[in-house]
């Protein structure tokens, strides 16, 4: 384990005598630096995943206390999650924590849909940045038992899900339960909207493709086409791709399922 310290302090005075007015002054500007201060860790993500994880997690996780903020604390994770199965992958889910840094402890899970693009294949990597996001206030201090001993930093990282293209999984599926609803909850949008296009036209197309929305796969598709010259014709085609993806990943995985079932004694 390998915990990295930088931070930015005051240098110490002397204990010289000074008027009244002269230490309050001292007092006051010792403690505005040092509520100013900025404490940066970095450490090492331990992939703590159970036996025979067919993702394996690697990365580093950053805490970062600004002291002269009103919300202080940030954490940020660079990771990379790679396939080391023999299977393609079309869902995954990781979760990350950290404790004892200095701050709250932190809990995040992130999920990667591979059901309407290309799988993840066997040695590919999935890279994954986390944002800059902070959150605070900072709280009083609690004095510490004098029994117990700190807390140690720690940074881990452990797969929950993997969905294979042939249908099989790995994990828990309770932890995959709202990315499955957000993935349903998109099969039907882009139905509605091809049916849009087709019964009523592109300008009904176009308002209901410009409405906002929480389904991660659509406004990938919208951030896709902004740089495209003509924006409609690729939501259009990236509506309709997106579809037969979805399609063929179902068959295949339906079919996977099938063959396997019917091969059972």
């Amino acid at each position: 384990m390998r915990v990295a310290l930088t931070t930015k302090t005051r240098a110490k005075w002397g204990r010289l005598p000074c008027p009244a007015l002269a230490c309050l002054l001292v007092a006051l500007l010792g403690s505005t630096y040092a509520s100013a201060a900025v404490v940066e860790k970095r450490m090492t993500l331990r992939d703590v995943s159970d036996s025979g994880s067919p993702i394996r997690v690697s990365g580093r996780l950053t805490f970062r206390d600004d002291g002269s903020k009103v919300t202080p604390f940030s954490y940020q994770i660079t990771a990379t999650a790679k396939n080391v199965s023999s299977k393609s992958v079309l869902l995954l889910v990781i979760h990350f924590q950290a404790s004892g840094m200095g701050g709250p402890g932190h809990d995040e899970q992130y999920s990667q849909e591979y059901f309407f693009t290309e799988p993840l294949e066997p040695d590919a990597i999935e890279k994954y940045e986390s944002g800059h996001s902070s959150f605070g206030p900072r709280e009083a201090p609690v004095s510490p038992d004098a029994d117990s001993e700190p807390e140690r930093p720690a940074a881990t990282t452990s797969v929950e899900f993997v969905q294979f293209s042939d249908g099989s999984t790995w994990g828990d599926a309770d932890a995959a339960a709202d990315v499955l609803e957000i993935r349903r909850n998109t099969v039907r949008e882009l139905g509605s909207l091809e049916h849009i296009y087709e019964e009523s036209g592109e300008q009904a197309f176009r308002a209901e493709f410009s409405r906002d929305s929480y389904l991660p796969s659509i406004n990938s598709l919208k951030y896709a086409c902004k740089s495209k010259e003509d924006y409609w014709s690729c939501a259009r085609n990236g509506v309709r791709r997106a579809i037969e993806t979805a399609f063929a990943n179902e068959a295949a995985a339906n079919s996977d399922a099938a063959h396997a079932l019917a091969e059972l004694p």
